[in-house]
């Protein structure tokens, strides 16, 4: 078995298998006399995991996530999208989650399956800080005239309910949610559900919306009384937007939905 730790390979080694490794963690550059950060100021920046994970090559503990990264990582596959209509005249969702205080609002355009069962794909993602209202609206727009958008899911909790109203003048067939734990329960039971059946997919590169659905952990009220789901806040992943938004997207598929019907048919 091979030796992978920090202490075995901080000053580089060949390994067993030929193939020489080092891990150097941003602990050792700042020991090495590099002064391009300032170590309190990331602390500071990122949570206590993602530091860890990011600047100190550990590997990520998902132990608490809903979301484990096993379950994630079949989900990570390529995407190009190159042409002016990327998906051409197919429907795509849309699922938007604003923003907290301090924190980013996230936006992501799902292709739904052709069939039932079939897998659903993250087109694009994106996530905004400090922009107002009516751009963020405008930009919903602007995602309307470059895709067929067949549904839109806001959460219109909070400060979503100034882009919500604003959407509904261009697509008034917006879904809102008004968050609960009743509702977050069954946002998160779908994309659950979704992912562990290997039906999600979306650009291996995105690891802002892996971190996002690791973010996502199941917790209990304050009054004790119910299970809901949080996300903690960090620069990367604000309060886990992203990931919600997906949920958010998804749920235009009922929780039954991505199993094909049994039916009998009779000819006379």
């Amino acid at each position: 078995m091979l030796d992978v730790s920090h202490a075995r390979l901080m000053g580089g080694r060949p390994c067993e298998d030929a193939i020489w490794r080092q891990i150097v963690t941003v602990l050792d550059a700042a020991d090495r006399g590099c002064d391009l950060f300032d170590i309190e100021e990331l602390r500071r920046d990122y949570s206590a995991e993602e530091f860890a994970n990011l600047l100190m090559c550990e590997f990520v503990d998902d132990s608490a996530s809903v979301f484990p990264l096993t379950m994630l990582q079949p989900c990570q596959v390529d995407y190009k999208p190159f042409a002016v209509r990327p998906y051409g005249d197919r429907a795509v969702w849309i699922g938007y989650d604003p923003a907290e205080t301090g924190d980013s609002a996230g936006i992501v355009v799902v292709a739904p399956p052709l069939v039932p069962g079939g897998k659903f794909r993250v087109l694009e993602r994106h996530q905004f800080k400090g922009m107002e209202f009516k751009d963020q609206a405008a930009f919903i727009e602007q995602i309307t005239k470059r895709y067929w958008v067949t549904y839109i899911g806001v959460d219109a909790t909070g400060m979503g309910t100034g882009v919500a109203q604003l959407v509904r003048q261009f697509f008034p067939g917006v879904t809102v949610f008004n968050y609960s734990p009743e509702v977050k329960t069954r946002l998160v039971l779908k994309a659950y559900d979704v992912i562990n059946d290997e039906r999600l997919e979306y650009d291996a590169g995105w690891t802002d919306l892996t971190q996002s659905l690791l973010a996502i952990q199941k917790t209990i009220t304050p009054s004790g009384r119910q299970v809901t789901y949080t996300a903690g806040r960090s620069r990367t992943t604000g309060h886990a937007d992203l990931a919600w938004a997906l949920t958010h997207a998804l749920q235009s598929e009922p929780l039954e939905g991505g199993r094909a019907a049994r039916g009998t048919m009779e000819i006379f």
